[in-house]
Formats: C-alpha cells, structure tokens, sequence
C-alpha cells in the first residue's frame, strides 16, 4: 500500500523505515550514519472459540465430531448430538483474562535485528553499527461472555440456537523513539553540496478482526440407537484498521538548517500520515451429521461442515503528507529543492478493494468406546478449502488438508490430542512462499456435576494456540 511510503519516510526522514523497507545506496550518493531502533511495543488478544465450539468438551482436533457427552454444545457442534439430550437446557461460556510475555517463548529482540540488518545492509555508513530496538510484546486472550446456547425438546424433535464469538484478534502496535541520521552530496548547478538529514518518528496501529457466527439446530431420532441432525449458520464477519505515523526531523542544505513541521516557513513542511478503513460481510454455512448407538459400548459419528467463503466489502483511505524525493527505493537528493528542502506534499488515496476472508469445510467421522466411565474417542477429519485471508494481490493462508486425533475422557479430566496436516502460502501471486506443515494439537479439561442440572466445564489448555474456557450448563 502507499502508506508504507509514508512509514518509510516519517521513519527515517532519510533512507530507511525502521527495517520494513530497504533501499539501495547503489542508486544515489547517500548512506545512513546513525540508528536508534526506539522501542516497540505490542499487545495481542485472541479468541479461538472458532476450533472448540460452543462448551469446554474439545475432541483432539477442536470443537467435537463425537456426540457421547457434548450434549447442549451439540448446537455448534455435530448437530445430530442433540437427538440424544433428554431435557432443555442453556449453556453459557466465559474466557477469563489470561495472557503471557511472547518474548519467553520466541526471541523476537533477535529476529528485529535481522530486520534492521536486511534494511540497513546496503544503506549503512561504513563500520556503522545501529541501536537496535526494544521489543516488548504480550499475549492473551479475549475476557469475557463469548458463546451461548439454548436447547429445547419439542415432543421427538430437539431444536437448539447458539451465539457464538468463533474467532477474534486485537493487535495493538505501538513504535516510539525511531531516530536516524544520513547524508549525501547533491550537485546544484555544478557544485557539490553536502545534505543531510535527521529523522525522528513515532508510529502506533490497531488491527481489530472478529467473527460471529448465530446457529439454529435441529435434530431426532430416525430409531432408538440413530441419530440425525442439521444446523444453518450464519457468519458475520468486521475488520478494522487504524494507523498513525507522526514524523519529525531537520534537513541541513549547505549549512543551512530546515525543520519539518515548522509553522513559520511559508511552504507546507508537515511530515507523517494515517490509515483508517472498516470492513464488514456475510455468509450462509450449514452442517449436517448424524450418530449410531447400536453398537453396545461404540458410538460411531459423522459430520460434514460447509463454511462460507467471506468477502468482506469496505474501504481503506490513507493520508500522507511527504517531500517529494521520497519514494519507496529511497530519497533521490536531486529532488531535495535548495529554496524548499522541507517541502511536502499531501495526497489522499482510497481503496475500496474487498477483504475475503477463507474459512475451511471438513468432513469427519469419529468412533468412541466406552469403558465404565472412561471414553476413547479416536477421529478423522478431510478438509476442503484454506484459512486465512486475502487483501488485494497479497494473502496469508493455511490449507488444510486432514487432520487425525485422539482424546480420553477420565469421566471428570480429559487429554485430547492430534495433528493437522497442511500447506502454508503468503505472498502475491508473482511471490509466494510456500511450505508444507504439520500442526500439532493438545487440549486439557476437566468437568464436574451438581446435582442432574447444573455442571462446570474447564478447557484449562489448548495448543498452539493460549487458550483458556470456563463453561457453565444448567438442564430443565
């Protein structure tokens, strides 16, 4: 987007942009002398209800194939579970507040030295050697009521309605304290002279994204020991972005020294930018499944899930207020005017390309035994489609192709585990990277009952991905 032209020169008001983009010193007379990284500062917050469904009774491979206990979480779920509820009942979930310091379990001070390296490399005075920046990044989950459910027996039929938050992230960005400094020499009506130039720059962002998804189930019994059921849904999809980039910085021209921002020179001198869009869209998926009991203590279940492809319509403007001998290979000192070195000008553009985003469809089938009060559940899923999503030329994305787990259920804890196997690709169309990979998932939860209507479910852990769920059910 031009707005990382905009980042480039507020950052560096010189050469660089804090080690997004680089430049090459090769194309003019010019390096850069110093390099203060400033610091960087991030949080993000995450909802992964999109993998477990309604409840805090995950399989090894997310929200359940398998019918034997998931009971009023079956709305999400496979609906054909709610054949085989024999009452009404409302089920609520709650994420309390739980987050960690990335930088525990990921050296991200080392990978920003790489970055402002790779920037720096052939823009960078001989010998050189920059400040590099302080990393401060936390992670956590969303707080609060995210999913609900209500389930009710209509004589041989069960119908249910669910309200769910699936997926959600919040990344605030915040990046102060960036500092450099470059010269070069100009050749002005054929004498050299010596340019140079300070920048300073403060820059933050927040990135919101949010998936609702409302489900209406219903389900019976096609004999004693079937159970068949189906489910529509209805996906609401929000992204937001919102960005500002406040520069400063001094240009000395022959001795002579110019300040960005300066209110008292009659030529417009501001020096920063901003980005703002919102973006919303809707879709249709359904599920359908069904369950067969009758094979004493086995349980044999299948669901397939058909997610809707996203496309999220709205717009992005950007404002960028810059000299023009900025561009994204650099500063060319020729267009540096010796009456006007601080010149900008500001220019608003607007994008109304779409945001699609791309969730999978499976299909999966599990079997469960029942050993006394123990249950092992062992579940195959073949997915079709990716998640991820795409934003004009560019796009991140996983495609998934099967998945395998398995998860034993103690009668009050219970261990799930399994493995996705996938491909990643990020990148335009004419740069892609792209890798195979294997996705291992954990998950721990433990339940308790009182009494025959009111039960507490806890998903302690899930992995990858931090996640913590308290689920509250009450029968009537």
């Amino acid at each position: 987007m031009s707005f990382k032209r905009t980042a480039y020169a507020a950052l560096t008001v010189a050469v660089l942009a804090a080690g997004v983009l680089c430049a090459r010193a090769a194309e003019r007379d010019s390096s850069v002398e110093y390099f203060d990284g400033g610091v960087l500062r991030s949080e993000v917050r995450l909802s992964l209800g999109f993998l477990y469904g309604a409840g805090s009774r995950p399989d090894g491979l997310g929200s359940p194939v398998s019918t034997v206990r998931s009971g009023i979480a079956s709305t999400s779920g496979n609906p054909s579970g709610l054949a085989f509820v024999h009452k009404g009942g409302v089920l609520l979930d709650v994420l309390p507040p739980l987050g960690a310091s990335v930088s525990d379990i990921a050296d991200l001070d080392a990978r920003a030295r790489s970055l402002v390296d790779d920037a720096l490399e052939d823009v960078a005075a001989y010998g050189m050697l920059p400040t590099y920046p302080e990393v401060e990044a936390l992670a956590g989950q969303q707080a609060g009521l995210v999913s609900g459910a209500l389930v009710l027996r209509l004589g041989r039929v069960v119908g249910g309605v669910s309200v769910e938050e699936p997926m959600s992230l919040e990344l605030e960005l915040v990046e102060n304290g960036i500092e450099a400094f470059a010269g070069g020499v100009k050749t002005d009506g054929g004498d050299n002279v010596d340019v140079e130039m300070r920048g300073f720059a403060d820059a933050a962002c927040d990135l919101a994204f949010r998936v609702d998804r409302t489900t209406a189930a219903l389900a019976g019994r096609l004999a004693p020991d079937v159970g068949l059921g189906f489910s529509l849904s209805r996906y609401h999809a929000t992204a937001g972005v919102d960005g500002v980039l406040r520069g400063d910085g001094v240009v000395d021209y022959g001795g002579q020294e110019y300040s960005f921002n300066d209110e008292s020179d009659p030529w417009q001198n501001e020096l920063g930018g901003s980005m703002t869009g919102a973006f919303d869209g809707d879709g249709l998926g359904w599920s359908a499944g069904a369950s067969y009991r009758g094979f004493g203590q086995v349980t044999l279940d299948v669901q397939y899930v058909s997610v809707p492809r996203l496309e999220l319509g709205g717009s992005v403007t950007t404002v960028e207020s810059l000299p023009e001998a900025v561009s994204e290979d650099g500063i060319d000192l020729s267009d540096i005017s010796a009456s006007q070195p601080t010149l900008t000008e500001t220019t608003v553009e607007r994008s109304d390309d779409p945001v699609t985003l791309e969730l999978p469809s499976y299909a999966g089938a599990s079997a469960t035994l029942r050993w006394g009060r123990t249950l092992t559940t062992l579940e195959y899923r073949l997915f079709s489609g990716d998640l991820g999503f795409e934003y004009e030329d560019y796009s991140e994305r996983v495609n998934l192709r099967y998945g395998v787990g398995l998860e034993l259920d103690l009668g009050g804890l219970w261990l799930g585990g399994g493995v996705l196997s996938g491909r990643l690709e990020s990148g335009t169309e004419d740069d892609r990277e792209t890798d195979d990979v294997l996705i291992p998932l954990a998950n721990l939860g433990m339940g308790m009952e009182f009494g025959d209507s009111v039960g507490v479910d806890l998903l302690i852990l899930a992995l990858p991905m931090q996640v913590a769920k308290v689920s509250l059910s009450y029968g009537f």
